[in-house]
């Protein structure tokens, strides 16, 4: 992990480009933190604080699973990192086996938090970005073992046993996250080992995780190569899903909140100025789209089971119209031309292009059986189309009018944003619309005299020409009866239009659940509408072709319905102008609604949070009481240290007075025990009423006892100090004597090799004289010159025997003498030993009954001290409870004014409520107004519309019956010529009373047609009247909405308000439980330090009674004994 100065390994190279990122990043502040732990032995051990052993295993919502009591250093540079490293591994546990001479005995993780957020100018002091926070954790897994191999035994067994157990639990998670189990709802076994559960969120969590797994080719080493494989295999198939890790605070997310809000603000006032009309035509035409997607599947199987059966009627019922109206279009005249024209440009303008193209193609081509079934399918499902296709093709209708609009040109649609629905799609929308109020035999004469015109326009020419001396009272009664169809048909859109404002609430539910689905289903649309925008170019080239030739047609019959389309197009665009309007305020309206029901949302969200501080500040109570209930526990276990203070002084008593005081001691002790308790008893119903007021007051009596304790520490460490270097002295001794033991050694071995030595020299001697001897044997003539010599060798050879034996004796006497000295000191040090360990014994005696009396008097003493210091405490808490009992009554005041104002801004809050829900009452009573009036509008548009047609009926038959009376007149005056002339007066008088009857008539039908005109202006003037109240019911609705969202932006700000002075208080409850963290850790340690302390003193109290009782026994047998010594000489004496 570490590796070399020359090859780094994975800590410093990591750490390396951490730090080269940080300072590539440099609009963000970093703070980096470090911790080093190893796992020896399933036991978590710090290493870059060695005294932290066997840490536990925490979990937190805010923290995740952590270890607690581990260190974490504050790291600013590489270099610094690597220092931790370097002093951590040297303290972790390392060991020598049969394989490796260094091998690592635990599994150490690195880890390495880094939290970053953008930095903040001076003047940004308010920053809203999140804090965003990493963990980098670097594992070292220890190897697993085989004991055969490694040769483990005793602690390196154990210590292998536990490496083998982790290791096989990290296989078996992996395994079971390879396997998908945990997505499955299995059980993954984290808790199994500590390095598997610390490593959790690495494992199967948030983080992106690299395992590097070493092998070896050696063919010794083939199985732990396959498991080890084996293992990374299946690690390659466990998936996780890495996320940023951000936390927000409330400031931070409530000033984000502002920011969206106030983007989407200007976003909505843009789009309001701008892209308002896009934006509606989007909306319709998206719900146009769902709504007829919803219809169509839900009729396409129906439509494919009933496809063939309603092809063969339709041919049937062709074939039956074509020869029904053979007769009628030969005999057809130029108004009948007309009104067909005009009835197929009604039909090209109503309904979408695509449908009314194809109608048109497939009329030419009778023959074809697809083209038949499709022409009946649309005339049958020929249906009034919502607002958004009104709007859609307000462009289209003039140009449909003129003679010269006939060539369709199909290159806006693809040039507009707005997307028209599938032509396809269209067919099957029947559920909520009105079906064609057109007469079925209209609609044969339609479908069938388009096909049987003539093709030439001479031979059309002369077909008029030969019909034209048919009359006036025909063609009258044509027009009339084409107004007629006019205003039905205009009625019939009307209650259309009226039915699809009706159903766009439901529509809007409904486009609001299918959004969904519809999302995917938007690219299969556009597609379709593609292919849609190809077919209807393709249809409108055929139709351009099949417009040239009906162009010399149409031009006959456009001249007498031109006056009559401008009347429908100036409705038809009233129509769109009211229904655009309506939009706009429905639109306004749900923003509105959206507005209130975020201002709800955020409602909502406050009260929560306010429970939820409220449900903090009752847990906060809780503590406190919990804490109250710890003290008044430790106040009786005061108490009852008391109580054996008192005791052991009575026993101090006891002892002094022996055992003839002993029995008025123990009275005593009874009489002191119940009046302690009856101390007791008082002291527990004063405390009950001192439970929150020792809180502030046992705080500074922890310091003071955790200070003391402090002390003691350090007096130990100090002792512990003197007894190492005590240690030390004595191994230095004991080390001076093993050299003098050695020194004496290489003596003895000196003086061996002397010995040794010298047995050589007499060797050599011994085979020197044998020599000359030899020498002397084979010369016999020199042995006289010898002689001498040899005399004066043998006499230095007794001289060196009795040299050498003299040195035997001395060495055997210097070893009898080491020996004995060897024995003697041995005898001596034993002795020594055995002496210094009675002295040491006695002086441990003396020390221990000595540091038992000085204990005992200190005991006394700080049980004296303690007493006094607990009457003195006690005067304290009394004199305190007054000042307690105050801060008391003001605490209660506070709360009681935290809770009356919690009280008055709920009232409050219920009070916006309430004026919310009035608000939305009026907004849906003044949506509810507009309807009507809408309606209203409408309906008096009608009788506008069919007033003015009756006028125009009326002048009709008034200019007819003026002409029929100028010619009766005409006719008289002959007939009065001719009867002066012819007749006789007699018949001349019929002839005259009948005309006056008949001028009578006349006269009677013209004052019956003025009264009706009176009666049209009336009732125009009432129309003009409701008019004008229903444009002062709109401005008022304006000014109600101007009022509302006033009140809106009023309630935002009071909304900013709260939320400010909820921050506030959020703070102020936060620092307050930053201060009384402390305080409770602080009295949590003072408990432990307590009962430790009790402990500690109920074992002395033990021994010290035991001590006594036996040191009591002792002076009893001492005293019987010498009564015994004295009973003895006595008796002698007698």
């Amino acid at each position: 992990m570490r590796g070399s100065a020359n090859e780094p390994g994975i800590i410093p190279l990591a750490v390396h480009d951490l730090f080269r990122t940080i300072q590539q990043h440099m609009d963000r502040e970093f703070l980096v933190r470090m911790s080093y732990m190893e796992i020896y032995n399933e036991e978590i051990n710090d290493l870059l604080v060695p005294e932290h052993r066997k840490l536990q295993i925490h979990e937190n919502y805010e923290r995740g699973i952590y270890v607690a009591g581990l260190s974490e250093e504050i790291v600013t540079c590489p270099e610094q990192v690597l220092k931790f490293v370097s002093f951590g591994e040297s303290h972790r546990h390392i060991g020598e086996t049969n394989m490796n001479v260094y091998s690592s005995r635990s599994h150490t993780i690195f880890r390495m938090v880094i939290e970053s957020r953008d930095k903040a100018d001076d003047s940004d002091t308010d920053s809203c970005d999140a804090v965003r926070v990493s963990v980098l954790n670097l594992v070292d897994l220890a190897g697993s073992e085989r004991a055969a191999k490694t040769g483990a035994e005793g602690v390196r067994l154990k210590e292998g046993s536990h490496i083998n157990k982790s290791l096989m639990t990290l296989g078996t998670v992996i395994k079971k996250l390879s396997e998908g189990i945990k997505g499955q709802g299995g059980h993954v076994p984290y808790r199994d080992s500590k390095l598997t559960r610390i490593l959790q969120p690495a494992l199967g969590g948030n983080a992106n995780t690299a395992i590097i797994c070493n092998i070896t080719l050696a063919q010794v080493h083939a199985d732990e190569t396959k498991s080890s494989l084996q293992f990374a295999s299946r690690a390659l198939r466990v998936t996780n899903c890495a996320e940023i890790n951000e936390i927000l605070t409330d400031a931070a997310l409530l000033k984000r909140q502002r920011k969206e809000i106030e983007e989407l603000r200007a976003k909505l006032k843009n789009s309001q100025s701008e892209h308002l009309d896009e934006d509606v035509l989007h909306l319709r035409n998206t719900l146009l789209q769902s709504e007829l997607e919803k219809e169509r599947i839900a009729l396409e199987l129906e439509e494919e089971r009933k496809a063939k059966e309603q092809r063969e009627k339709r041919l049937l019922q062709q074939a039956k119209k074509i020869e029904n109206l053979s007769s009628l279009v030969l005999n057809s005249e130029r108004d009948d031309r007309a009104i067909v024209s005009s009835k197929n440009k009604r039909r090209q303008t109503w309904c979408a292009r695509p449908l009314s193209n194809e109608f048109s193609v497939e009329v030419q081509e009778p023959a074809s059986e697809q083209g038949s079934a499709s022409s009946s399918v649309r005339d049958e499902r020929n249906m009034g189309m919502p607002p958004c296709f009104e709007e859609l093709m307000q462009e289209s209708y003039a140009s449909n009018v003129e003679p010269s609009a006939h060539g369709y040109s199909f290159s806006d649609l693809s040039n507009e944003d707005v997307s028209l629905p599938d032509a396809h799609a269209l067919l099957h929308v029947t559920s909520r619309r009105k079906p064609n109020t057109m007469k079925k035999s209209d609609q044969e004469q339609l479908r069938g005299s388009v096909p049987e015109l003539p093709q030439d326009p001479n031979e059309q020419k002369d077909a008029m020409l030969s019909q034209e001396p048919s009359g006036l009272s025909a063609r009258e009664s044509e027009a009339i009866l084409v107004i007629k169809q006019l205003q039905d048909q205009v009625n019939s859109l009307e209650l259309e239009k009226s039915l699809i404002q009706n159903n766009l609430d439901d529509v809007l539910e409904v486009a609001t659940q299918q959004k969904a689905s519809f999302t995917e289903k938007y690219e299969e649309l556009q597609k379709n509408a593609l292919a849609a925008q190809e077919e209807a170019k393709i249809a409108g080239e055929k139709l351009s072709a099949l417009a040239t030739i009906a162009k010399s047609k149409q031009e006959l019959a456009d001249e007498f319905l031109s006056n009559v389309s401008m009347e429908t197009q100036g409705i038809s665009v009233q129509m769109d102008q009211t229904t655009h309007s309506v939009d706009n305020a429905i639109s306004f309206i749900e923003e509105l609604f959206q507005s209130l029901s975020a201002i709800a949302e955020n409602v909502t969200e406050f009260k929560q949070s306010s429970y939820g501080h409220i449900k903090q500040s009752s847990y906060m109570i809780m503590d406190h009481e919990k804490m109250s209930k710890t003290l008044m526990e430790k106040i009786s276990r005061l108490e009852l240290e008391k109580l054996l203070h008192e005791q052991f002084l009575n026993q101090q008593d006891e002892l002094q007075r022996m055992k003839s005081s002993l029995e008025s001691c123990e009275k005593s002790k009874d009489d002191c025990i119940l009046q302690h308790e009856l101390e007791k008893d008082n002291i527990l119903s004063e405390l009950l009423t001192l439970q929150k007021e020792v809180l502030t007051l046992s705080s500074s009596s922890l310091m003071k006892e955790k200070e003391s304790i402090r002390k003691e520490l350090e007096r130990t460490k100090t002792k512990l100090r003197e007894t190492d270097n005590k240690l030390k002295n004595y191994v230095q001794e004991k080390i001076k004597l093993e050299g003098e033991k050695a020194e004496a050694h290489r003596e003895i071995k000196k003086l061996q090799s002397q010995r040794t030595h010298l047995e050589r020299d007499l060797r050599k001697h011994d085979s020197v004289t044998v020599d000359k001897r030899h020498e002397l044997n084979v010369k016999p003539e020199e042995l006289a010159g010898f002689f001498d010599q040899a005399v004066q060798l043998q006499e230095e050879y007794q001289r060196l025997e009795i040299h050498a034996s003299d040195m035997e004796d001395e060495i055997a006497s210097l070893q009898e003498t080491l020996a004995t000295l060897t024995a003697e000191k041995e005898e001596a040090l034993s002795k020594v030993e055995f002496m210094v360990l009675e002295q040491e014994d006695l002086e441990n005696r003396l020390t221990s009954a000595e540091s038992k009396i000085n204990s005992l008097n200190e005991e006394i003493a700080v049980l004296t001290k303690k007493l006094d210091e607990s009457e003195y405490f006690g005067r304290k808490l009394e004199a305190s409870l007054s000042s307690i009992s105050k801060e008391k009554e003001d605490l209660g005041m506070q709360l009681t004014d935290v809770l009356l104002e919690m009280e008055s801004e709920r009232s409050m809050w219920i009070a916006k409520e309430k004026a919310y829900l009035e608000t939305k009452q009026q907004l849906d009573i003044c949506t509810d107004e507009n309807s009507k009036l809408s309606e209203d509008l409408v309906k008096v548009r009608q009788e506008l519309v069919q007033c003015r047609e009756l006028l125009k009926t009326l002048e009709d038959k008034m200019i007819l019956s003026v002409e029929h009376n100028t010619n009766e007149e005409k006719c008289c005056r002959e007939n009065c010529e001719e009867s002066e002339q012819l007749v006789e007066k007699g018949r001349n008088i019929d002839n005259e009373n009948e005309l006056c009857k008949q001028l009578q008539l006349i006269s009677e039908e013209r004052d019956s047609l003025l009264s009706k005109m009176k009666q049209m202006s009336l009732v125009i003037n009432e129309l003009e009247a409701l008019k004008e109240v229903s444009n002062n019911k709109l401005l008022q609705a304006k000014a109600n909405m101007d009022e509302l969202s006033c009140q809106i932006s009023a309630m935002e700000v009071k909304m900013k308000n709260d939320a400010s002075t909820y921050n506030k208080e959020k703070t102020k409850l936060r620092m307050q439980i930053r201060w009384l963290q402390p305080e409770l850790d602080t009295n949590r340690a003072r408990l432990k330090e307590a009962v430790e302390e009790r402990a500690l003193m109920d074992e002395n109290y033990q021994e010290a009674t035991a001590m006594l009782k036996a040191k009591l026994r002792e002076t009893c047998r001492e005293v019987l004994k010498l009564r015994e010594e004295l009973k003895r000489p006595e008796a002698t004496s007698n």
